[in-house]
């Protein structure tokens, strides 16, 4: 009994591995963009993630991803960048200094469609100033030469996060409570 599961282990292990069916991780490449978009009482606004790192560990052959396992991402509030210094003095204010930080707990991926983009329904924590939510994010996926590109969008309040949306001109200038976070993202091995 005991010598038959080892050798239903072993072949199980040998048929997924000569499928290509081998959990592998993936960094983020240096081209994968991370953004933020916003709105204010005056104009809408966009700030650059200029610095991030992170892992994605996923069962993964040729064109296919069959599995997410894992998935991690940290932002430090440095890293943001809104191209204008009182901008960036009030976000990082309102962020403070923990860094953002995103952890997959679940994930279902699609088969890819004809154009080879597959679908990949996620759920996470997301943990902005401190706060952490559960989060869940529709990811589009197509295979590239090495590894995945992946895109997405989420939208999300920052009061959800005990933020308060900064303020300037003696509150005149007012920042909206919502955010969008869009990521165009290539992982490889």
């Amino acid at each position: 009994m005991k010598r038959s599961l080892l050798l239903t282990a072993a072949f199980a292990f040998f048929a997924l591995g000569a499928a290509g069916w081998i959990a592998q991780s993936f960094t983020f490449d240096s081209g994968s963009k991370i953004w933020v978009e916003g709105t204010s009482s005056v104009h809408d606004w966009e700030c650059q993630v200029e610095q991030f790192a992170g892992t994605v560990n996923a069962e993964a052959a040729d064109a296919a991803l069959a599995n997410l396992s894992t998935t991690t991402l940290t932002i430090p509030v440095q890293g943001i960048d809104c191209d204008n210094g009182t901008m960036n003095g009030k976000m990082r204010d309102a962020l403070g200094s923990s860094p953002i930080r995103y952890a997959l707990t679940s994930a279902t991926v699609g088969a890819p469609a004809a154009d080879g983009w597959f679908t990949i329904r996620t759920t996470g924590q997301l943990s902005i100033a401190g706060t952490a939510r559960t989060v869940q994010m529709s990811v589009k996926g197509k295979a590239v030469d090495g590894g995945f590109r992946l895109t997405g969008q989420h939208a999300l309040k920052m009061t959800d996060f005990g933020i308060d949306p900064p303020t300037a001109l003696l509150g005149t200038l007012k920042t909206g409570d919502q955010v969008t976070v869009h990521f165009d993202a290539t992982v490889s091995r």
